[in-house]
């Protein structure tokens, strides 16, 4: 079905959980399109081992695994069996995304000032500007997001996380989880935990952010 689709190149096809590590591995794609029951495992798994820039689709015949997929910051989610125009609508969500990731030619000309400094949270709470800088923490939550600023407060949003890492462009920001973009400026403490993963004290935050052994690793080759 996907070749169908001329934007679409397929660069590879995996039916276990090893076999797929070592081809994402290998060719970086743009987004793979991954089952959640592969044998006797769990497409969860693989997460962890998927680049941040790769984006995920979840494909599946249970549909009770959404929210939890939506939670990991999936891009989409597509439940079998797929139907051609559910398809071309979850390929359309994924040029778009790719299109908000590309710089603009104009760089920072393109962009008011003030888009460098503030963001416009809108939620069923209450909308309000909020300065960039003072943004100590942002978690996925399902379709949606929480956005913790360093006095403590925290907003709901209803961007999605992939969308919050195209806004923010990098710089302070790091993607520690699939599930969580720190900024580094308020990054207190970090301590060790399980399976060489850390636990981060942030400015503003009760409990700990968890940074996953492989976001912790491209972090220290990033900081060489």
């Amino acid at each position: 079905m996907l070749g169908a689709f001329g934007n679409i190149k397929i660069v590879g096809e995996a039916g276990d959980l090893d076999v797929a590590a070592g081809l994402l591995a290998r060719t970086r794609p743009d987004v793979v399109f991954l089952d959640i029951k592969l044998g006797r495992r769990s497409g969860f798994e693989l997460l962890d081992t998927i680049d941040i820039e790769t984006s995920v689709v979840f494909v599946t015949a249970y549909d009770e695994f959404a929210v939890k997929a939506f939670e990991a910051s999936a891009l989409d989610y597509l439940v079998k069996p797929i139907e051609r125009e559910r398809l071309s609508s979850s390929v359309h969500r994924i040029e778009k995304h790719a299109a908000e990731r590309e710089p603009s030619p104009l760089g920072d000309v393109a962009r008011p000032y003030s888009s460098a400094r503030w963001v416009f949270i809108e939620s069923s709470g209450g909308s309000e500007f909020v300065e960039i800088a003072k943004i100590a923490c942002i978690e996925a939550d399902v379709g949606s997001s929480r956005v913790h600023t360093s006095d403590g407060r925290t907003r709901e949003s209803s961007r999605a996380l992939v969308s919050w890492e195209s806004r923010l462009g990098g710089g302070d920001f790091v993607r520690v989880h699939r599930n969580a973009i720190v900024n580094l400026r308020y990054t207190e403490r970090v301590d060790e935990w399980s399976h060489y993963s850390y636990r981060l004290k942030v400015t503003g935050m009760a409990e700990p952010v968890i940074m996953s052994r492989r976001h912790a690793s491209r972090l220290r080759e990033m900081m060489k």
